[in-house]
């Protein structure tokens, strides 16, 4: 097989696997970050909105382009997304990369913090 149709695998392998393994990772993510665990689970309905509205949008959005320029373009942004994900200092950073509505929401103040 081409090593093309390999890279391609794992990049799909690696996308639809990043959202679902934070999920058994929420309490580590949580204490990391120092953030609460339904706070850190807001990063994966974050991730899960990104991909629901943004798939489509760039589907059609990047008809006119090659697809094999759009594919690498978009495997080198999701794989940008995760290192900065990875290297990020706290929650905020966290939760701004991506178009995180409830982050936003909550930053703006109409929706009041949890107590603890």
């Amino acid at each position: 097989m081409p090593l093309a149709v390999h890279l391609l695998g794992l990049g799909i392998f690696a996308q639809g696997t990043s959202e679902f393994m934070l999920a058994g990772l929420l309490p580590n993510v949580a204490a990391d970050l120092g953030v609460s665990i339904p706070d850190a689970g807001l990063l994966v309905s974050a991730f899960a909105i990104g991909m629901v509205i943004g798939a489509p949008v760039l589907a059609v959005g990047t008809l006119r382009l090659p697809r094999r320029t759009a594919l690498v373009t978009f495997q080198l942004v999701f794989l940008a997304g995760h290192v900065v994900g990875a290297l990020a200092p706290g929650y905020a950073v966290c939760s701004r990369r991506g178009s995180s509505a409830p982050s936003r929401t909550r930053a703006s103040g109409r929706w009041p913090p949890r107590r603890r």
